[in-house]
């Protein structure tokens, strides 16, 4: 069984929604998995200057440059 998965790879900034995926590969591989990932990282790009950003507490704000994050994940977007 594995206790806990986490999305949080700044590497290819995984979105939420990636855990269907996940779970799906445990399945097959006939691994006993937990309900989700641990801890939801939710990854943006910003518009304005292209920084990554983890979003936190749900305030989509660029802390870099002010600018507003977009509500879907748009991390391979790049202006």
């Amino acid at each position: 069984m594995v206790d806990e998965v986490s999305n949080q790879s700044t590497g290819c900034c995984p979105d939420i929604s990636s855990w269907t995926a996940v779970g799906k590969a445990l399945d097959r591989a006939g691994i006993a998995a937990p309900g989700g990932f641990a801890h939801e990282v939710i990854f943006r790009r910003c518009p304005g200057c292209q920084q990554l950003n983890i979003v936190r507490d749900g305030h989509f704000v660029c802390v870099f440059c002010d600018t507003p994050l977009p509500l879907e994940w748009n991390v391979d977007v790049t202006a």
